[in-house]
This record gives structure tokens, C-alpha cells and sequence, in this order.
């Protein structure tokens, strides 16, 4: 080791090119490349506020038949019934303090409703982001609404959308680099089953090429004998569609490349930032790059199976609370947790004794 190291290369980013990633800015420049869509836009600030509200309201299951507003039936197989009615009781308080979908923007819930009987299933996003690490939150453990009410869950348990409403021009340089004033829109795609392992991330600078990333960095041994397909598929796109059409020269383009590998799809357009995941490269491999010459550019596969990889599932830190998640790379934090748990089961005990004494 010498010391050295190298510095980390600036990567200024205005907010007009942020502006310009946004999903209706674009997606209807490439028919037949983007899924079938639709944008509702602006959002009303009810429901911005109603996505930025801590827990989540559902609209009223009278008048809304959900699935995940059915009563739980109490029988003798399980304990529901002991403790349904006061848990009735508690939330009620909580119902007036957050909003409802049905009172505070009903038309854009009817707006929701209709595009979903429209397109059938759908896939929600906002401006730049969808809620990929909410997921965890639905039965089918995917991004598919087939019901207003998934739709609501989804966007609410998201760290992405939050990060869209909150600092999606946090890394901008110029003026008003803050998101108070942005205009917000929910992109609904209609559905439909993608393999994870034919969706890449392509990086572009100045209209050239610098490089494209695998984006489920999960082993798929078929994958590397299809490189050099999938590099023609995207530079064919790359150069005589999106280069033809789109304003902006330097982004962040996710694609999915499916059977028989003859055409691509374009998903997203992400802002050339370091918010934007640069996977299997890092930034300052893709800043080196000399966009200057002819040099071909890398498509990077995971090339080997990573058994550890697969000890922890893909945004897995969003699903538990970030004490236990902080707690986990800390062998300190740990035993402090741990004593924390020893303290709330002791207090919960005396509790419980106290109750029981005077039941006497």
C-alpha cells in the first residue's frame, strides 16, 4: 500500500436535467419501446401529503370492497376475536389523524380506479422512481395493482417514492435544488411478467456509450454467450432511436431486452447522478471513460454464482426497522439492541404482573 487513492470525480447535475428524466417528458417519444402508460399529472397536494403521512389509510371498506379491508373472522382455531375489537378501538383515534383517499382527493381516486379497469393490472411509479423496494407489502411480493388498494399500500411503504417526493434535487447544483414547488405525476404502466435477468442498465455520456450493467446481480449462466446480442440490440436503439429523439445526451436508460432478444424496451431514464446506482461499475470508472474516442464499451454480467448474495433478498433493508438493520454491521450496536429488548420484555412482565394482582 502507497497511500494513494484516487479522488472522486465531480459529477454536477442541474435540476432542468433531472426535470427532463421525468416519465412524461419522454415516454411518449418511443412508441412501441415503452409499455402501454398512463400519467396523471399534477398530483393534488392532498395525496403528496397523503403519501408523506406516517401510516397508511385505507378508503373506507364500506364503500370500497378490498381484500385488505376485510374483517378478520374470530373463531375457536384462532385468538383474532380476543383482541379485534380493542385493536377497532385504538386505530379509531389514528383514522382522524390521517387522511382518506375517498375525502381528500376523490377524484384522483376515481382517475386510479378507472385506469385500472382500463389497463387491467398495473405498475405504479412517480416522477422518476417505482417502489421496487415495496414489494415485501403484497401477497404476490411484485409491483402488480390489480386493485386501487394495492396501489396505496405500495406507494406509502416506499423509501423510493419518499425519496422522489422529498429529495429528488438534492445532488443539483443550481438554484431551487429542492423539491418544494416540483410538479408530482403517478405513471401507471399496465402490467405485465419481466424476467429480471434481461433488464440492464445502460450509461450514457455525451451520446456515447460508456458502459451496461446486469440490474439483478444474481448468476444466470445463459446470460454470457447472449452478450454480444444484447450489445446490438442496445446499440441499435441506443443510436438510431434514443440519440434521434431525446434531449438530453448524458443519462441513465433501463431497458429489458426479452426472448428472442431482437428488441428492447425501455423502462426508465434516470438522471446521469450518483443517486442513480451504478451497479457493477462504480462513478468514477464511468467518468474516466474517454468519451472522446472509439474505445468499445463493457456489458458486465455477474459472472459467477455469489452464494452470499443470496443470504439477503434485494431491498431487504427497507423492510425492517433501521435500528435492527444499523444493529446488524455493529457487534456493539447489537448488544445494545439486545439489552433494550431484555428491558421492554422485563417492563412488559411487571405490567402483565401488576394486571393479574389486581384481577385478584
Amino acid at each position: 500500500m502507497d497511500g494513494s487513492y484516487t479522488a472522486l470525480e465531480p459529477l454536477p447535475v442541474s435540476r432542468r436535467h433531472v426535470e427532463n428524466c421525468r416519465y412524461s417528458n419522454w415516454y411518449h417519444l418511443f412508441p412501441g419501446h415503452v409499455p402501454l402508460s398512463r400519467v396523471i399529472k399534477p398530483l393534488p397536494a392532498e395525496f403528496v401529503r397523503y403519501l408523506e403521512q406516517d401510516g397508511i389509510r385505507l378508503p373506507d371498506p364500506e364503500q370500497v370492497k378490498s381484500f385488505y379491508t376485510q374483517g378478520v373472522v374470530g373463531d375457536e382455531e384462532n385468538e383474532y376475536s380476543d383482541w379485534s375489537e380493542n385493536e377497532e378501538d385504538e386505530s379509531s383515534s389514528e383514522k382522524a389523524e390521517t387522511m382518506d383517499p375517498l375525502k381528500d382527493f376523490p377524484e384522483l381516486h376515481e382517475t386510479i380506479g378507472s385506469i385500472i379497469r382500463e389497463l387491467g393490472a398495473v405498475a405504479p411509479k412517480l416522477n422518476w422512481s417505482a417502489p421496487r423496494d415495496a414489494t415485501w407489502i403484497l401477497p404476490n411480493n411484485t409491483m402488480k395493482c390489480s386493485e386501487i388498494n394495492e396501489l396505496y399500500l405500495l406507494l406509502n411503504a416506499s423509501n423510493y417514492i419518499s425519496f422522489d417526493l422529498q429529495h429528488g434535487f438534492d445532488e443539483c447544483a443550481d438554484e431551487g435544488d429542492d423539491s418544494e414547488g416540483a410538479e408530482f405525476e403517478l405513471v401507471l404502466r399496465q402490467w405485465f411478467d419481466i424476467n429480471p435477468a434481461l433488464e440492464f442498465r445502460v450509461f450514457v455520456k455525451d451520446g456515447r456509450l460508456l458502459g451496461v450493467s446486469q440490474r439483478d446481480l444474481n448468476y444466470y449462466s445463459f446470460l454470457e454467450p447472449l452478450v454480444e446480442d444484447f450489445k446490438d440490440v442496445i446499440d441499435e436503439f441506443v443510436s438510431d432511436v434514443f440519440l434521434t429523439k431525446f434531449t438530453e445526451k448524458a443519462c441513465v436508460l433501463d431497458v429489458y431486452i426479452p426472448r428472442p432478444f431482437n428488441k428492447l424496451y425501455l423502462i426508465d431514464i434516470n438522471p446521469f447522478s450518483r443517486t442513480t446506482d451504478s451497479l457493477l461499475f462504480s462513478w468514477n470508472e464511468l467518468l474516466s471513460e474517454d468519451t472522446d474516442g472509439e474505445c468499445d464499451y463493457e456489458l458486465r454480467i455477474v459472472s459467477e454464482n455469489n452464494v452470499g448474495r443470496f443470504a439477503s433478498k434485494e431491498h431487504s433493508e427497507n423492510q425492517v426497522p433501521k435500528d435492527i438493520v444499523d444493529a446488524s454491521l455493529d457487534p456493539e450496536s447489537i448488544r445494545e439492541l439486545t439489552e433494550k429488548w431484555r428491558d421492554l420484555l422485563r417492563h412488559q412482565e411487571a405490567e402483565d404482573s401488576d394486571g393479574s394482582e389486581k384481577l385478584d
